[in-house]
């Protein structure tokens, strides 16, 4: 059975003992039935993670004692994903789900098409950055996405690096598939995905993008829903190649 693993507060692992924080300690003793002497995995959320052994688990709390700490490597090729702003349980949906696909960055961008409000999204990003943190305790990776708060389209666009692989997800584009622009580009050490919202990318934002340097590429013959593909790209970034 693999070792369970709990979230602590940045720059905890640089200490030999390390408190967890109450909700953690109170999961680990009433529900996941840990006991003293127990390994574990900590994980600061910040690309740090630690072996550990619980040395006092009581109603009051719980102390581990840190066995080794590791910083693993990221993934490559760095991926951004950029998708069109989606609504809240979409986009909650997105934040765990990225953190197991390893996403290094989300840029949520708003458009003609996207349903949520700037300022009720940026009010979520908080939470987003929460939900990714906490899906690191199921699925073992050492850090979550940055989700940076939204923006519109050129200015996610403009931020792109000139080195990155840019990769528009268009419905008509028939041509290009999303595995065969990857494929042309086995070295690429930096991937930016730009996916639009629940209505598509709208002209103008494909011709946009184009201009940006990004690449339409389809994803077969059926039109996915806006957080499906934005899953399946990072899917096939990640697992793919």
């Amino acid at each position: 059975m693999s070792l369970r693993r709990f979230l602590v507060p940045p720059g905890a692992l640089s200490q030999d003992l390390v408190e967890l924080p109450p909700a953690e300690a109170a999961h680990a003793r009433q529900v996941l039935r840990l006991k003293t002497g127990d390994e574990v995995w900590l994980l600061d959320g910040q690309g740090l993670k630690a072996r550990a052994v619980i040395s006092r688990l009581d109603k009051a709390g719980a102390t581990c004692q840190v066995l080794e700490t590791r910083r693993p490597a990221r993934p490559l090729p760095r991926l951004v994903l950029c998708p069109g702003l989606l609504k809240g349980p979409a986009m909650e949906l997105l934040a765990v789900k990225l953190s197991e696909l390893c996403v290094d960055e989300v840029r949520p961008y708003v458009g003609p098409r996207t349903v949520p409000k700037l300022g009720e999204a940026t009010a979520r990003l908080e939470r987003w950055q929460r939900l990714a943190a906490q899906a690191l305790k199921q699925c073992g990776a050492a850090s979550p996405p940055l989700f940076q708060a939204p923006a519109d389209l050129p200015a996610v666009l403009s931020a792109a690096p000139s080195a990155a692989l840019k990769i528009m997800l268009y419905e008509d584009e028939r041509q290009t598939t999303l595995a065969q622009a990857l494929a042309a580009h086995p070295g690429a050490g930096e991937v930016w995905g730009l996916v639009g919202p629940e209505g598509g990318l709208a002209p103008g934002e494909v011709a946009a993008a184009r201009a940006a340097g990004f690449m339409a590429c389809g994803l077969g013959p059926v039109v996915l829903r806006a957080e499906t593909a934005s899953l399946a790209l990072a899917a096939v970034v990640r697992l793919g190649r």
